[in-house]
């Protein structure tokens, strides 16, 4: 796995924001790094098949997974709740189609394979998707659940119904069962140059390209890493889930009609750099998201367009990122929204035409913006605020990552936005750079400056 996010002292430590001890957001890596990444990642070839243990598991008996299944109107006759088990060695889909002991777990004739039950890649195995049209069984509960190696290259990949020969659905709750590819636990996932269709519904890890640890409520020591490059995915459930993740490259891939988010990088997921994506039409919710304490990661010449909420999101804790060069626009709330967040730039990017505010900041503290571009929003430019000007009460969760709003502008480009350019409320403070730009509040009335001067108004010096 190729990681550039090595932290430097950036902007923020010129600023005197962040303070001696504390880190700072990573450094954005060079054209050259990218390009070199683009090319690892895209030319790495796929493994020849090797021999393998192939069996079969009780799905009942599998972690999180069952939930799932529970969802199914019926339990499939044919897999019985049992999945195909790779247990070791490099499996292709028509090699391993022709080593199950009866026709329609799954099927392949040439090119075009069709999964109808769960397939667990284990720790020791790896399964090879490379230049398969693959079509995973709605109505048979069709999964990718793996915790190896998961390499899918150049192929197609659809949720489908088989019974209509139409493309899964959900409803808009994500109540219904849709499959869905997950990675678990040290597991590996490389995607590139595919298209991802209809995938995921709600649920623990069934979102629809969801990668995370297993055990939530206890120490792990095994954490997922994930390569997604250059794919197009559409009316996928989320477009990308990850959860404690460390080592996650998304780049170049075009994200469209998620039912709720876009790009949504989930807890303590690290290590990462989401550059160069294309994500439109958010159906419920955010374009790309960060929750609940994401670092160490770089956010970088991507575009969030046309979402039902913010173009970009971060939030709950999340400290030591770097958001650089990216595009914001048509979203029908914010550009961009920060809440309690810390050690966060925001540098050069361009947020416009968007139904809220330009850029929204809640009690968040060594926050620099940068030589961003924010116009033609229809709230304010820059709309600042703590937890006292808030229009609730904090709950438990944020009760506990309050921070003192406080930010740092500098070069900024803020006009033509429908309530004004800058708004601070509350003790919002702009602590560095050019204050100017966010004027503090007026002083209230008992201390304002008298208004009559001179010895008749009793005020001579």
């Amino acid at each position: 796995m190729i990681r550039f996010l090595l932290a430097a002292a950036g902007l923020s430590a010129l600023l005197g924001l962040t303070g001696g001890a504390l880190a700072a957001p990573p450094q954005m890596p060079s054209p050259a790094q990218i390009d070199r990444l683009r090319s690892d990642l895209l030319g790495q070839p796929m493994p020849e098949s090797v021999a393998g243990k192939v069996g079969f598991r009780e799905i009942a008996a599998v972690r999180g997974i069952g939930t799932a299944y529970g969802r199914l109107a019926l339990p499939p006759a044919l897999w019985r709740g049992q999945g195909i088990m790779l247990e070791s060695g490099v499996h292709r889909l028509p090699e391993l189609a022709a080593r199950l002991p009866e026709p329609g777990w799954l099927d392949c004739q040439g090119a075009q394979c069709t999964l109808s039950a769960p397939l667990l890649v284990g720790r020791d195995a790896t399964l090879v998707i490379e230049g398969i049209d693959l079509r995973l069984s709605q109505d048979h509960g069709a999964a990718l659940l793996s915790w190896g190696r998961l390499l899918v290259s150049d192929a197609v990949l659809r949720a489908w119904n088989l019974a209509s020969d139409m493309p899964a659905d959900t409803d808009d709750e994500g109540k219904r069962f849709r499959p869905y590819v997950s990675g678990y636990a040290a597991s590996h996932t490389l995607i590139r140059r595919s298209d991802l269709l209809h995938l995921g519904h709600q649920g623990s890890m069934s979102y629809g390209l969801s990668f995370g640890t297993e055990r939530r409520e206890q120490a792990v020591s095994d954490f997922p890493s994930v390569d997604m490059i250059g794919n197009r995915l559409l009316d996928v459930y989320f477009g990308f889930f990850s959860y404690d993740a460390d080592g996650v490259n998304v780049l170049d891939n075009h994200i469209a009609e998620s039912h709720v988010y876009g790009i949504d990088p989930h807890d303590d997921t690290r290590n990462m750099l989401i550059h160069g994506n294309y994500v439109l039409g958010s159906r419920r919710s955010h374009g790309i998201i960060l929750s609940r304490r994401i670092h160490d990661t770089v956010v970088s010449y991507n575009v969030s367009t046309g979402n039902a909420k913010a173009g970009f999101f971060i939030d709950k804790g999340s400290h030591d990122v770097l958001f650089t060069g990216n595009d914001s626009f048509l979203n029908k709330a914010e550009g961009m929204v920060l809440h309690e967040v810390a050690r966060v730039e925001v540098l050069g990017n361009r947020f416009h035409n968007n139904g809220g505010d330009g850029v929204r900041l809640r009690a968040s503290e060594a926050v620099v913006l940068d030589g961003n571009t924010v116009t033609r929003n229809g709230r304010f430019g820059m709309n600042a605020y703590d937890w006292s000007a808030a229009r609730r009460a904090p709950n438990a969760e944020e009760a506990g990552q309050i921070l003192p709003m406080r930010l740092g502008l500098v070069g900024n480009r803020v006009h033509g936005n429908g309530n004004g350019d800058c708004r601070l409320k509350g003790d919002a403070r702009v602590t560095s750079g050019q204050p100017f730009m966010c004027p503090l509040p007026p002083l209230a009335l008992p201390a304002a400056l008298p208004q009559n001067f001179g010895p008749a108004a009793g005020n001579a010096p």
